[in-house]
């Protein structure tokens, strides 16, 4: 408050209290680093901006099929090869692949080593047999240890051999070596001999054929190539006649249960076994398949065509087909093959400028027209992250061929903005970031208006947001804007349908992608500490738990913050302060009263009053602890700082007045001399205009009820006198109040509480007279309680 600073600076030293002391040289180090950090912060957003553009590639990823070229006749500067796209040729490499046999190699002597497996798995397994006859013999002629030795033997040899037959079978398999070497059985092979043999025999036959070491699934061609190492030959024959493991097994199952048909143990013990003995055939030879996929690869010719010098390659206003797409790729790529290793300064440059230009609109509009955001390095940090993402998504977008720079969600921006801020500074962000996004696509006209329109709409609709539910209305006007931009381009242009109908489908997942704003502006909030008019709207709840709470406990104080609060409002909204977050803070500037609510006045429902029981000083220091004990509770219930701030500063470092002149009446000689601190309100003062509207509103409103006869002069006066008293009393020193504003603001609370205190009709029995407008009032200072308001 610039015209009260002067006079009231020595009552305002008077009360402030001693400040920490902080050398000049202390104090410029800090601001040094503060501005340091905040050209870090601006310097990196625009290098992220200019690692965004596209250095080289520009036609690849800003001209697309059905686009209408807008620029000049181009013409070939220089004959050039058309190159085919990336796809086809990696379609054409994918055929070299499919077409090129794999090769593989002949096993040698693989028989061999499968009839070595079979006599070696037959030979543990006769083994075990015969561990186990002798197991049963010794235990039948009562050999017991000689029978537990079998008996360990027999499993030693069937778990060093792993074959994974059950129980049954193993009987089954025992039962006939006993019939056949014990008992003297029929004569012939034993049923193990068989069946092993049945195995080895249909391996064999796979063999013969060929079984891979590789799954088939694996393999890209239908055809193989098989090298014989010993008779330096090759053949070429269709995977189909070869088998994989999995596929062999599968086979020679088959194979043993027809030969085996009806006995499904004897066929599961015969498969077990040719699992056992198994074995690839055809060894795969990785490097000579890639070596031949090589050969074909490198006969593919990545060109389709030459362009000759000064041959048109487009003319403005053609439709961009995807022959003309790549004759202009190809152009680009061909000048960055001759410029070789050398950077395109110029174009880098050039980069630098325009985004320095871009960036520059919105930083010098913080700098001279909204200066407190400027210096706090915490919302340049903040604009920042925004601005990176946005850049982010432009550069992700503008690199992959499923995205498009319409799905990018620039509007999400101007949205947030508006709720943290206001919606200017949201309109000259959105500007930055469509001006960047244009410059991205070779100064894009048309994306730039869609964009700019869009995000225009988005600002409006959030301007006085209410709820968060607000945020899907968002959604559908930003879509409605770059529909409707996009449709008179199309009409303007004659641009083909499809490409308007895949606009419209990407602005449709722009629009998706707005709702995130949501969970972005919680995050912000708890990370940045904001308090949005969306989170002070949600303490204004009267149900929500605290506020619920005073009114169950401290019904008085209760009302009394209602009635301040919709004075403070009222007055904020009259001088263009920040009413709704003047009324959050009136709600709850008397919170800590719920520790001790029957020591304040307005909750005393009974004649005793506990005050008459206590000194002065005591009564004080009970009075000024709600201050400490409200901020407490703020704390435990997360209010923001600006909600928290209200709490000491609604009372400043303003004298407790009703205790201060008990003590002076009580003071006997010889007593200690009173000390004014001791019933001071440890402040601080207000350092706002909302903060010094519900000083004066909580001051005037207690005053006001201890009004025997209000009428229109006596409010009147009292509201003059006690807002004069806190001008005087230095406590507005610290806020940007004009003398203008205090007679708002008096105006304002005189308006209101003519409403609340209305002179009434006199009923016929009442002893009561209704006041006249013409009676004169009782003296200011007579008007002003000192007797019957304890806070």
């Amino acid at each position: 408050m610039a015209l009260f600073r002067r006079e009231g600076k020595a009552s305002a030293r008077k009360h402030a209290g001693p400040r920490p002391l902080e050398s000049p040289s202390t104090e410029l180090v800090a601001r040094r680093r503060r501005t340091l950090a905040k050209v870090a912060i601006i310097v990196t957003v625009l290098l992220v901006s200019i690692l965004a553009f596209v250095q080289d590639r520009v036609f690849l990823f800003t001209v697309q099929v059905n686009d209408v070229w807008r620029q000049d006749n181009l013409a070939a500067p220089y004959e050039f090869a058309v190159r085919k796209p990336r796809d086809v040729v990696e379609a054409e490499r994918r055929r070299v692949r499919e077409e090129t046999p794999a090769v593989f190699r002949r096993i040698d002597d693989a028989a061999g080593r499968t009839r070595a497996r079979q006599d070696s798995l037959l030979a543990s397994v006769r083994l075990a047999l015969s561990y186990r006859s002798e197991f049963v013999d010794h235990r039948t002629r009562g050999r017991l240890d000689e029978a537990r030795a079998d008996s360990i033997r027999f499993d030693s040899v069937r778990s060093s051999i792993r074959l994974p037959l059950l129980s049954r079978q193993w009987n089954i398999l025992f039962t006939s070596f006993r019939e056949r070497t014990v008992r003297g059985g029929p004569a012939g092979p034993t049923l193990e001999g068989s069946l092993f043999a049945a195995a080895l025999e249909t391996a064999l036959s796979l063999e013969r054929l060929g079984v891979m070491d590789l799954s088939p699934d694996s393999l890209y061609s239908l055809r193989l190539t098989i090298r014989n190492d010993i008779t330096r030959q090759e053949e070429r024959v269709d995977r189909s006649a070869v088998r994989g493991l999995d596929e062999a097994m599968r086979d020679g199952r088959l194979e043993l249960e027809r030969r085996f048909e009806g006995w499904s143990d004897t066929t599961a013990i015969a498969a077990v076994a040719l699992s056992m003995i198994l074995e690839p055939s055809l060894r795969y030879d990785a490097e000579a398949t890639r070596e031949a996929w090589r050969i074909g690869e490198d006969a593919i010719s990545e060109t389709a065509g030459i362009v000759r010098q000064n041959e048109t390659i487009v003319r403005r206003g053609d439709v961009i087909t995807e022959e003309i797409r790549q004759r202009l790729i190809s152009l680009e790529q061909q000048e960055v093959n001759r410029r070789g290793s050398r950077l395109g300064w110029g174009a880098i440059l050039g980069q630098v400028i325009l985004a320095l230009a871009v960036y520059l609109i919105f930083y010098l509009y913080l700098y001279l027209l909204r200066r407190p955001i400027f210096d706090d390095n915490r919302m340049v940090l903040l604009l920042g992250i925004m601005f990176t993402g946005v850049v982010a998504l432009f550069a992700v977008a503008l690199r992959l061929a499923v995205l498009d720079m319409l799905v990018v969600p620039v509007a999400i921006v101007a949205i947030l903005l508006t709720v943290i801020f206001d919606s200017r500074v949201a309109i000259f962000a959105l500007l930055t970031v469509t001006l960047l996004g244009s410059l991205y696509l070779n100064l894009d006209f048309r994306f730039a208006l869609a964009t700019l329109f869009a995000g225009s709409l988005g600002v409006f609709s959030v301007k006085d947001i209410r709820n968060r539910s607000q945020f899907f209305i968002s959604a559908g006007l930003v879509y409605l804007g770059y529909a409707t931009v996009l449709f008179g381009a199309f009409l303007l242009q004659g641009s083909p349908s499809e490409r308007l109908v895949e606009e419209l489908v990407l602005t449709g997942i722009n629009s998706i992608l707005i709702l995130l704003a949501y969970p972005l502006l919680w995050v912000f909030e708890r990370s940045f500490d904001l308090t949005t008019d969306l989170t002070l709207l949600e303490l204004s709840d009267t149900n929500r738990p605290l506020l619920k709470e005073l009114s169950l406990r401290a019904p008085g104080t209760f009302n009394h913050v209602l009635q301040v609060a919709n004075l403070a409002e009222a007055a904020a909204a009259a001088i263009g302060a920040n009413a709704l977050l003047t009324r959050v803070g009136a709600l709850y500037h008397d919170v800590g009263k719920l520790v001790k609510p029957e020591y304040f006045v307005e909750n005393q429902r009974v004649a005793a009053n506990p005050h008459d029981q206590l000194k002065p000083r005591m009564s004080a220091l009970i009075i000024a602890s709600h201050v400490k004990e409200g901020i407490e509770i703020g704390l435990r219930n997360r209010l923001p700082k600006r909600v928290l701030d209200f709490i000491p500063m609604h009372h400043g470092t303003t004298r407790i007045e009703y205790f201060y002149q008990r003590a002076i009446k009580q003071h006997q000689k010889g007593d200690p001399p009173i000390q004014q601190s001791e019933f001071r309100y440890p402040g601080p003062r207000p350092n706002s205009k909302e903060t010094a509207i519900l000083m004066m509103a909580d001051t005037v409103e207690a005053a006001c009820r201890t009004l025997d006869n209000p009428t229109h002069r006596r409010i009147e006066s009292l509201i003059g006198t006690l807002v004069e008293a806190r001008r005087a009393d230095g406590q507005l020193d610290e806020t940007d109040l004009t003398f203008h504003d205090l007679t708002i603001i008096r105006q304002t609370f005189l308006n209101l509480l003519l409403g609340v205190y209305h002179v009434r009709v006199k009923y016929p029995g009442s002893e009561d007279e209704a006041v006249k407008e013409g009676e004169e009032p009782e003296s200011a200072d007579a008007s002003i309680p000192t007797d019957r308001r304890i806070e």
